[in-house]
């Protein structure tokens, strides 16, 4: 945890300069000036987070919501702008190195001011272009993603049966009541068995967020809604979230279990708290071993675990199914295509050993709302028999 804090600031810090190198290539004779805008880009960006954690703050208020939704929207477009300058500027790089080997003294104006110029007023105006369809894509709210899982000798009694999982909404600056009811609505129309939720649902404090999360007490199924920690939680206090969200009507799964009894037979549900949790909580060790102890004999076991990397440990504790999310499958393009550097299983439907795992690509969003060509879901997820040994289904 220490590493983080210092590794963050390093990076805020490469992150100016690379902007201000950016901001430069448009202002090339008022380098001043590019460093002045670098400073009000970031100031946007970060002072509605800094403002949103300062205790005396209406959250509720005009103000905030527009100084929100304009830093949110900003870190949008330079998240984008910064994504698609970066491989041309490396191409300049390597080229202008190149050019100086071979021919030292000469320089091509023509490519130079192109490169230098153009290129960035071209990123520039796609970035603006792949936020707005992004930002559509975020108001739009989740799609409902459905997913049939095979499961060996299943009983017939659990054919058919239905999970909705919803991951990383984080409510809080952005996500506020109207986009929450949405997501229960679209829950309940599925008339699931079971809820699952995997984490990273708020941020912010429980009592300044109350009216925003109240549309999470209709979320009821027949088979309870269950909850695990994600590691946003411990930003804001897990301990009280876990209360206020029991108070609701969920049952916390904190490296434990419970067996469902359904028509004769047993599903054991279990979960464990996020990874990172005992850097905030000693006692919050993630732990799948202990979340898979009963006396029980289970026909089906299912673990609720925010980041999909618990499958390392939990598969072989005999679970037949992962359901995870934390990736956001990326948020937004070209992010998407990156965030399979850090996770092995980022999105979908994957097969670990003799593990399903499903990773939610996220019900909301966090940060820029942005969602370019990565829609957020609501999952639906159906168990279905299988004999022993015919489980070859493609990861998607």
């Amino acid at each position: 945890m220490k590493f983080r804090l210092i590794l963050f600031p390093i990076i805020l810090v490469i992150l100016f300069y690379y902007t201000s190198f950016k901001f430069s290539q448009f202002l090339p004779q008022r380098k001043n000036l590019a460093w002045i805008l670098t400073s009000g880009v970031f100031l946007i960006m970060i002072s509605w987070q800094i403002v949103y954690r300062a205790p005396q703050v209406a959250i509720d208020s005009s103000i905030f919501k527009v100084l929100a939704w304009t830093g949110s929207i900003s870190m949008g477009i330079w998240a984008s702008f910064l994504i698609f300058s970066l491989p041309f500027d490396l191409i300049h790089l390597s080229w202008f190195g190149i050019q100086k080997l071979i021919s030292p003294f000469e320089t091509d104006l023509i490519r130079r001011d192109f490169l230098l110029t153009w290129i960035p007023t071209g990123a520039l105006g796609v970035a603006g272009a792949s936020t707005s369809f992004g930002l559509f894509e975020a108001f739009s709210g989740p799609k409902l993603t459905e997913i049939t899982v095979p499961i060996a000798n299943l009983p017939p009694s659990l054919e058919g049966l239905k999970i909705a999982q919803i991951s990383d909404l984080h409510i809080g600056p952005t996500i506020r009541r109207e986009f929450v009811e949405r997501v229960v609505n679209q829950v309940l129309s599925a008339q699931p068995d079971i809820i699952a939720v995997t984490g990273d649902l708020i941020d912010g404090v429980p009592h300044r967020l109350t009216e925003h999360i109240a549309p999470l007490a209709k979320l009821k199924a027949p088979l309870g809604t269950y909850y695990v920690t994600g590691n946003h939680e411990y930003y804001w206090g897990a301990e009280n979230w876990i209360r206020s969200l029991e108070k609701l009507g969920f049952t916390p799964l904190l490296n434990e279990n419970r067996v469902i009894h359904h028509q004769g037979s047993k599903l054991l549900l279990a979960g464990v708290t996020d990874s990172s949790a005992h850097d905030f909580i000693p006692d919050h060790l993630s732990d799948p071993k202990r979340a898979a102890q009963t006396d029980e004999a289970c026909h089906v076991k299912v673990l609720l675990a925010h980041r999909p990397d618990s499958c390392f440990a939990a598969e072989p504790e005999g679970f037949d199914l992962q359901l995870s999310g934390h990736t956001h499958a990326g948020q937004f393009f070209p992010w998407n295509i990156f965030v399979r550097l850090a996770h092995k299983y980022y999105r979908g439907l994957n097969r670990h050993g003799k593990m399903w795992v499903y990773v939610n690509a996220g019900t909301g969003y966090w940060g820029p709302a942005h969602r370019f060509l990565v829609p957020s879901e609501v999952t639906l997820i159906r168990l279905k028999s299988i004999q022993q040994g015919d489980q070859h289904v493609k990861s998607v």
